[in-house]
């Protein structure tokens, strides 16, 4: 792989998960060799978000770099298949993101000793968590990743108040299987969010609930979940496992990020070889879309991955 930038081609994919059909685009550099053997990534992203959102900005720009870049629908996500919709479900995310590693395995032009994973916001947990049982995966990358599920959870409410969530969460379970119907709501508090002071609240609402990615340009996103969506997250902490990832790892974050801490710490826990990188100015949701923190977020994966190539 050169470091000449490619037009990038998006072509319409699929390929299957947990007995559903997956819904992909698959991101290759303009003019590659069919018949050569690509560097790949496969991406996986934020809480909720479907592949036009977020993971068609990086797909673009790492094609750009060379990469063949895999940005998928989540089981009951967007155009995939999937009876309960919208369920941040870790464990069937984490499934998924291995299958998606299975199928790029598959295709000729795919250099599987180039395969890397890039996991952003709550898909930094997961990317992590996959590669501690997968070597397929070379290197990986998290972007504003949410790496410490333990921490943000358990470890910033006290007994009484986690557990209430939890009961709460329980119920809309109990719910959904008297009444075969499943209640939805806003998980993450977006829709209060608009008169909320800067962070990465009123970030999260500029962002999923105007025109920028919301539903009004990206119709298939619903900011809405389960009322039993936090069950599974709660339990998926890839800090945990830092100290055995045992896979090269870099760990992107903004500079005024309010979960930097969680990129931070997980680089300090885990084993290397690792690397750290602050983007100046940036916050948790600029680097999901605003062209010159993606750039600089972009440019040092590629940089890493290339050092770690086999």
């Amino acid at each position: 792989m050169t470091n000449q930038t490619l037009a990038p081609v998006k072509n319409d994919t699929q390929f299957k998960s947990l007995g559903n059909n997956l819904a992909a685009h698959l991101y290759i550099p303009e003019g590659f060799d069919e018949n050569g053997s690509c560097p790949a990534i496969i991406y996986s992203g934020p809480f909720n978000q479907v592949k036009e959102q977020t993971g068609a900005v990086y797909g673009h720009r790492l094609a750009e770099r060379g990469y063949v870049t895999i940005v998928f629908d989540h089981i009951g996500y967007g155009d995939s298949e999937g009876e309960i919709r919208n369920n941040e479900n870790s464990f069937m995310k984490i499934e998924s993101i291995r299958d998606a590693i299975s199928f790029m395995g598959t295709l000729p032009f795919v250099d599987r000793q180039r395969l890397f994973g890039l996991g952003v916001c709550a898909s930094g947990g997961y990317i992590a968590l996959v590669a501690t049982t997968d070597k397929r995966l070379k290197a990986i990358a998290s972007v504003s990743g949410m790496l410490g599920n333990q921490q943000s959870y358990f470890g910033t409410m006290d007994r009484e108040t986690i557990t209430a969530l939890i009961t709460a969460q329980n119920a809309g379970r109990q719910k959904t299987y008297e009444t075969g119907e499943v209640e939805y709501v806003d998980a993450l508090g977006l829709e209060a969010a608009k008169d909320a002071p800067e962070g990465a609240l009123r970030d999260g609402y500029d962002y999923y609930m105007t025109a920028r990615a919301g539903a009004q340009t990206y119709p298939n996103y619903n900011h809405l979940a389960p009322s039993f969506m936090l069950e599974a997250p709660m339990l998926a902490d890839a800090m945990s496992y830092a100290p055995y990832l045992y896979t090269p790892f870099i760990g992107i974050h903004g500079e005024h990020a309010d979960t930097a801490p969680l990129t931070t710490s997980f680089h300090e826990k885990a084993s290397d070889p690792k690397e750290l990188v602050e983007i100046t100015g940036a916050t948790h949701v600029s680097l999901y879309d605003i062209p010159e923190d993606v750039d600089r977020a972009v440019e040092a994966m590629d940089r890493f991955f290339k050092k770690h190539s086999a």
